[in-house]
């Protein structure tokens, strides 16, 4: 998410939507469609239940941790269920539609400059690979979406058990593609994971941005703000 694929709304918008589904009182759950900052402390409080390994060693969060339903998400369910004072006793019933939910094709739009980029790389014989920190719903997802034959393979982190920026990711990646670590170009939106992880484990590295948020005084990467610029890249 953030590359090739996009939320269509808001996460906590569609949290709302399952939850008034399931019959909760929409005033109690109506915060989840006025703060959007709701998300990004929930997946913060969340990680501070983490234990100290899965942040510090980049362990899998979102299949390996084995304390909740649903793993990490089930830890953000709990931080939301405080915060909107929900009865716990439901929370299981409401991670499993939320888990199903998020995993309908329907949520989610594809990146329009991928296809630029795909008939580039099919054009020179470049693989495309999926690299991402999720989890086994990733290539049902791409599946349905209509683009997984642009892939050669689809890496969770769940599959390989470690998250970006762990070098451990990036390796199992350089190995599926079957060349060396520095014959890789990494593209993706977050500074530390995507780029300054995969420069850490002997890829290349470029940061991909929509927005006008690219670093000022950082050149020691590339940045793009289309994935049809990658060709420039390679080039």
């Amino acid at each position: 998410m953030g590359t090739i694929l996009f939320l269509k709304k808001p996460p906590q918008d569609i949290y709302f939507e399952v939850l008034r589904e399931l019959g909760y009182d929409p005033q109690k759950i109506l915060p989840l469609t006025m703060d959007r900052e709701l998300f990004r402390r929930y997946w913060q409080q969340a990680e501070r239940i983490l234990p100290p390994s899965f942040l510090n060693d980049h362990v899998d969060r979102f299949a390996h941790y084995r304390e909740t339903p649903y793993a990490f998400w089930g830890l953000i369910f709990e931080a939301m269920f405080t915060d909107l004072k929900l009865p716990k006793e439901n929370l299981f019933a409401a991670v499993d539609a939320a888990y199903r939910r998020f995993g309908a094709p329907d949520l989610w739009a594809v990146e329009p400059t991928l296809v630029e980029l795909v008939d580039f790389c099919r054009e020179y014989g470049i693989k495309l690979f999926v690299t991402s920190n999720w989890d086994f719903r990733l290539p049902k997802i791409i599946r349905e979406l209509g683009i997984a034959a642009f892939f050669s393979e689809i890496i969770t982190s769940a599959l390989v058990g470690y998250e970006k920026p762990s070098p451990k990711i990036f390796q199992y990646l350089a190995t599926s593609a079957g060349c060396a670590a520095r014959q890789v170009l990494h593209i993706g939106d977050r500074i530390k994971d995507d780029v300054q992880g995969a420069i850490q484990a002997g890829l290349q590295a470029a940061l991909y941005r929509k927005d006008d948020n690219l670093p000022d005084n950082d050149f020691s990467f590339p940045c793009v703000r289309s994935l049809k610029q990658i060709r420039d890249i390679v080039n």
